[in-house]
């Protein structure tokens, strides 16, 4: 019989066993030893699992039948395997694929039962939502902004309303067609090839971008995530793809602003160069060229910017800034020849003479300075270079001067005036160049910040549009049919009633017929034979209960047409948020009906001036974020509140949107209103949907606050004034 120390180091030092989670318990279920990938699957420190029961992980998943036919293999000294749900210390569950192996101990009664585990709870969760219903993947794929389509073969099979948006064309269109076709001609070929090889099972990326012609001959671009999927004893590919031609224009805008900042530094009569984080050499000027005689192209993008200053490897003054400890390394490269920077926070000055350079060689001034990202992490340095020859050489006049002749006082005095002039002037220039690449900067970081918010109103406006579209398409679509399906309700109802006065007169006459007759005998039997009493019965049900459809129908229409207030353009008027709250609550129903409760609680409200379409745009993104806040596999509560306060001169309405879904993480709640910033997963969000909604609320000159605790939910305060100022009327156009 093995001792539990020397089993415990058996298991703990097997490599193989490091990926399983380990435990051993005795015959009445006590836990004798657990490795640390138990602990990590349980939350459980050792301390706290050893000594305890078995039972303690028991989520209450399985029936006593489970756990007594475990107990009865194992005891009769025969492996167990099975799935087994556990319960965490948190309370959540995690699957595990368990093989229980007793170990022999004194005669043939086991000892004690080890149990290898692996985490399978993916798996698991993967195979519960692999038994949803295809209706239920079409009704989710409907209500989703991104576009799915499903392709067996090179025929399209199945497209979401996303896909029609995108594409132009309707769906009757898009299945009649082979898949690749969407793309751009140049793009087919390529595309097509990619889904033959991944429907073989070929490795293919499964993320990639394409460009595709809409139907009015628009080029869009999109980024695709496919994969192959079983589908009818055969394989299918799977994709889905978001529009991200504004993510492009974007880029292209920021690589222009690159080229321009080239530009900027190349033209600079300063040498300059700059390096990256990884010292790589991003740019190296033209001026910087010639006072080493090293061109750009041989430096940029290589770690060798040393090689322009000196024959043996080692850092310029720019990698030790990059590196972080030029404290405690400056000293051994520029000995007392440096200092730090007045005028530069966290900049290092330095000199050093250069016998390569000119016929003579020459001495150098350098200034090195650190570049900050938005975090203030260093990303890299920037350094320019002065040439003081001039200065050092009138230094060493001076010098020499000074071991002369007294006679000579007056000329060396001259000369050093002189010499102190050329500094000055040369510091000067070395100011003014500095205040230029100031000045340059503050013109680019102002440009950028009107591209941004430019790139911000033109996704607002077409996103607007888009949905405006959208509402408007859907009431007229519906609008007809309604009419007259209730129009024919109307007469059937009128019909039914003359059909019933008819068939009494018909039973009056049969009453009449002697029992035996053959007429009254086969009217009886044909309305035993078809219910005729429950047909008469049941008819005004089903017209009433087909005319509350239609009002259901109509109520929708009515919503919708109030979710975009196509009707009444997008001049400022007055109008009821919680109108606007329930008729977008209404429309993204089927979003949030199956994640979460919602919960009204609406104060007293005045009409304010707003642009109504614009802020149900807003009370969209809160609720759908709310929505996709809650843990999978858990429905959450969101709660809806009004209320105002202030003066008169300063009347003030607020919305809120809380849900209790997963909460922010306090690192990134500065970051939540940032263009593109996001926190799903990748093809789940375009991290546009608050940064637009924040320029909604500031156009209204209102203001968005967010409160978040993670693990509890989120609330979301939306502050608005009830009246505009006079100018916001007249002068804003939405």
């Amino acid at each position: 019989m093995p001792s539990l120390p020397d089993l415990s180091a058996a298991l703990g030092d097997q490599v193989l066993l490091r990926h399983l989670q380990v435990s051993v318990v005795d015959d009445a279920g006590i836990i004798l030893y657990v490795n640390d990938r138990f602990c990590d699957a349980s939350g459980y420190t050792r301390d706290e699992l050893i000594g305890q029961r078995s039972a303690l992980l028991s989520s209450g998943r399985h029936p006593e039948d489970f756990f007594r036919t475990m107990w009865q293999t194992a005891r009769s000294g025969f492996d167990w395997r099975g799935e087994v749900a556990n319960r965490r210390k948190d309370g959540s569950e995690f699957w595990i694929e368990l093989t229980v192996v007793p170990l022999p101990g004194d005669g043939d009664a086991p000892y004690c039962y080890v149990g290898l585990g692996s985490d399978i709870t993916r798996l698991v969760e993967a195979e519960q939502q692999f038994r949803h219903s295809e209706a239920r993947f079409r009704g989710l794929t409907e209500t989703i902004s991104a576009a799915v389509f499903l392709h067996q073969g090179e025929r399209l099979i199945y497209a979401n309303r996303a896909m029609e948006r995108i594409s132009g064309y309707s769906r009757d269109e898009l299945l009649g067609m082979p898949f690749y076709q969407l793309a751009r001609p140049d793009a087919q070929e390529s595309l097509r090839a990619r889904a033959a090889a991944r429907l073989r099972g070929e490795p293919v990326a499964p993320i990639y971008e394409v460009p595709i012609r809409t139907k009015g001959g628009d080029i869009r671009w999109l980024e695709v995530t496919a994969t192959r999927i079983d589908y009818d004893d055969g394989y299918a590919a799977l994709g889905t793809a978001i529009d991200i031609t504004e993510r492009r224009q974007a880029e292209a805008a920021q690589r222009h602003i690159q080229q321009v900042l080239q530009q900027i530094i190349d033209g600079d009569p300063v040498p300059t160069f700059v390096i990256d984080a990884e010292h790589r050499v991003t740019h190296w000027n033209a001026a910087c060229g010639l006072i080493t005689g090293t061109p750009a192209a041989r430096l940029l993008g290589t770690r060798l910017a040393w090689t322009g200053f000196y024959d043996t490897e080692r850092p310029v003054l720019a990698d030790l800034i990059v590196d972080g400890d030029i404290e405690a390394r400056i000293d051994s490269f520029y000995g007392n020849f440096y200092r730090r920077s007045e005028v530069i926070p966290g900049a290092y000055e330095a000199e050093g003479f250069f016998p390569r350079f000119g016929t003579g060689g020459r001495w150098l001034f350098f200034t090195a300075a650190p570049l900050h990202d938005d975090q203030g992490r260093i990303i890299g340095a920037i350094e320019t270079l002065v040439d003081i020859t001039e200065r050092k050489e009138a230094e060493a006049a001076l010098r020499n001067a000074h071991a002369e002749l007294e006679t000579l006082v007056e000329r060396r005095t001259a000369q050093l005036a002189q010499a102190k002039q050329a500094l000055e002037e040369d510091v000067a220039k070395r100011e003014a160049s500095e205040a230029e690449l100031r000045r340059r900067n503050a013109e680019l970081v102002e440009v950028n910040a009107r591209l941004q918010e430019t790139q911000e109103q033109l996704v607002q406006s077409e996103k607007l549009a888009s949905i405006g579209q959208l509402a408007a398409g859907v009431a007229h679509e519906i609008n007809n049919p309604i009419g007259y399906v209730q129009s024919n309700l109307t007469t059937l109802e009128r019909y039914l009633s003359d059909v019933h006065a008819v068939l009494a007169a018909l039973d009056a006459a049969a009453a009449q017929l002697p029992p035996e007759h053959p007429a009254a005998q086969e009217v009886a039997r044909l309305k035993q034979e078809r219910d005729f009493d429950f047909l008469l019965e049941d008819l005004p049900d089903l017209t009433a209960q087909s005319q509350e459809g239609i009002d259901r129908v109509r109520k929708i229409v009515a919503d919708l047409k109030d979710f975009s207030r196509l009707d009444s353009g997008q001049d400022w008027q007055r109008a009821d948020l919680r109108q606007g709250l329930d008729s977008t609550l209404n429309i993204v129903n089927n979003e949030v009906k199956y994640r979460a409760e919602v919960v009204r609680d609406y104060g007293a409200l005045p009409e304010i001036e707003c642009l109504p379409s614009q802020l149900n745009q807003v009370f969209l993104n809160l609720l759908v974020n709310a929505a996709h806040a809650m843990p999978d596999g858990e429905r959450g509560r969101i709660t809806l509140r009004t209320g105002h306060s202030g003066s008169d001169a300063d009347e003030r309405v607020w919305v809120e949107v809380a849900d209790t879904g997963r909460g922010i993480a306090p690192e990134h709640l500065h970051r939540i209103f940032d263009p593109f910033f996001t926190t799903k997963p990748v093809g789940k969000g375009t991290g546009l949907g608050l940064s637009l909604s924040y320029g909604i609320v500031q156009k209204h000159h209102g203001q968005i606050l967010v409160t978040s605790q993670p693990g509890q939910g989120t609330t979301f305060r939306v502050v608005l004034p009830v009246r505009q100022p006079s100018q916001t009327k007249e002068g804003t156009t939405p």
